[in-house]
């Protein structure tokens, strides 16, 4: 949810004070889906408000991700549900619970980080938002997107760690902003390419993906024209519109063994036990563990031909380098006898 930004000027006062003086020796690795994710919320939120919305338009979300030590890897990110007062924006601290719970059951390697927002350099606001969510979590990050910043060269992406430094004498938690590296995987590279590509309006280029499923669907529809004709052809020949002819029916019936019987009772048992995403699999789930047992038979029986095989590769240099590396006497007594005559 959106709250209206802080529009007053930054105060360099002590009470004021957001940035800290020290450095941060925090590393952290930044993967692109959190920033699509954030970048999608916030155009998502701006075109739902248009332009009735006042000022600049905020959004609040959570950071998922893995820590060891002092290196951060900052994987997922979710929305949260926020509401305006008058002190800043209120935490719905329900609804957080609710999903970093669920997304504890799905993503169990992954834990709390952060949180993320939008806007420039982090406000008085953004300090009274911390101090709420930081409450049973100590040491987390703030990540602000600035969706109004004109640079070609940089990301408009910032990351700050929450230290506590002294200020007139009394302790106080301070944002030290951290530098930060981006992290891919393959998934995340073929996603970001493809919105790199395909995102910009009049756009000619295209991404691998997409040029992937327009030869798949070339392939498909190319098969469903031939397929058609050859019904096409079928019902005029029944209908007597067309001679008969043996050669082409036969070809037709041999192309036709060639398929899987899909009416059949024994094929949708066995491919419903291997899909269970199958509209019928709960008629057959009484056959299921016959099924897997026997499916898993077999993949213990191809994994040991796979071990054996490998093992024998193996041996080939190990024979190899000892056979080219014996002396001559060695190889006199590996000679066979002459025959007796």
């Amino acid at each position: 949810m959106e709250v209206d930004a802080d529009t007053d000027s930054p105060s360099t006062s002590s009470e004021d004070k957001v940035l800290g003086s020290g450095s941060s020796s925090l590393s952290v690795s930044l993967h692109p889906l959190v920033i699509m994710n954030i970048s999608d919320h916030y155009t998502r939120v701006k075109v739902q408000q248009g332009d009735s919305h006042p000022g600049p338009l905020i959004v609040y979300g959570a950071l998922l991700g893995t820590q060891k030590g002092r290196s951060v890897e900052i994987c997922n990110s979710f929305e949260l549900v926020v509401s305006p007062s008058e002190q800043g924006p209120l935490l719905d601290k329900e609804y957080f619970s609710s999903k970093e719970e669920q997304f504890k059951q799905v993503f169990s390697s992954m834990e709390f980080l952060g949180w993320y927002t939008t806007g420039g350099t982090p406000t008085q606001k953004d300090l009274h938002f911390h101090r709420q969510i930081s409450a049973d979590n100590e040491n987390i990050l703030l990540l602000k997107l600035n969706p109004l910043a004109r640079t070609s060269q940089l990301l408009p992406i910032s990351v700050y760690e929450s230290l506590i430094e002294i200020v007139s004498g009394e302790p106080r938690i301070l944002f030290a902003q951290v530098s930060y590296t981006l992290a891919t995987e393959e998934a995340e590279r073929i996603g970001v390419d493809h919105v790199a590509r395909v995102s910009v309006a009049g756009s000619t280029q295209s991404s691998a993906v997409a040029e992937q499923l327009s030869a798949q669907h070339g392939a498909v529809k190319m098969l469903y024209s031939r397929v058609r004709v050859i019904l096409e052809y079928l019902k005029a020949v029944h209908a007597g519109e067309l001679p008969k002819s043996h050669d082409i029916l036969r070809e037709v019936s041999s192309l036709c063994d060639q398929l899987p019987v899909l009416e059949s009772q024994s094929f949708e048992k066995e491919f419903c036990s291997v899909c269970w995403a199958h509209p019928h699999a709960q008629i057959i789930s009484h056959t299921h563990t016959h099924t897997q047992q026997t499916t898993d038979v077999l993949l213990v029986s191809y994994l040991a031909s796979i071990t054996k095989g490998l093992s024998t590769a193996s041996e080939v240099p190990a024979t190899y380098t000892h056979t080219h590396t014996c002396t001559d006497g060695c190889l006199d007594s590996l000679r066979l006898p002459p025959p007796c005559l």
